[in-house]
């Protein structure tokens, strides 16, 4: 019976010793470095810009386009609603590391990316494509409601 306690008592010093080492191991050297400046998203004002500017030219084509048409209206403005809670996160998200660095584009250099490095054109083309297509489109509904005379 002794035995027996004694062993169980020396098992537990063993794991204790080992539980130390585990918490020592695991202990953190040093607080996490802090990053010495927000980089952010390296994109200039001019590309939120254009994109805001191509959704506000959907929504005010399709809202002309259908005319007074209540629940159209209700439509679109829920829709406002989501696209300026989808740019307003973004936009949140983004002054939660402060102010960023100038954008690389407006210094005259590319912006370096995962694929590499792209210039100006490159940046604003595949950013924009679908923001210009949107409106493309809106603009489209509009054109042929003008001349297909559907009243919304």
């Amino acid at each position: 019976m002794f035995e027996q306690r004694a062993i169980v008592a020396e098992r537990a010093t063993e794991l204790d010793v080992e539980v130390e080492a585990l918490e020592h191991t695991l202990q953190p050297l040093a607080a996490a470095p802090v990053a010495p400046r927000n980089a952010g998203y390296q994109l200039p004002r001019g590309v939120w810009t254009a994109m805001l500017a191509c959704y506000a030219v959907f929504f005010g084509a399709i809202a002309i386009a259908t005319g007074g048409s209540g629940p159209a209206r209700f439509a679109i403005v829920v829709s406002v609603l989501y696209t300026m809670v989808y740019f307003g996160v973004a936009r949140i998200g983004a002054r939660q590391a402060g102010a960023e660095d100038k954008s690389p584009l407006d210094q005259g250099k590319m912006l370096d990316t995962w694929t590499g490095l792209m210039d100006k054109k490159a940046v604003y083309g595949q950013i924009l494509i679908v923001p210009l297509a949107v409106a493309f489109f809106g603009l489209g509904i509009l054109v042929i409601t003008t001349f297909v005379g559907i009243d919304g």
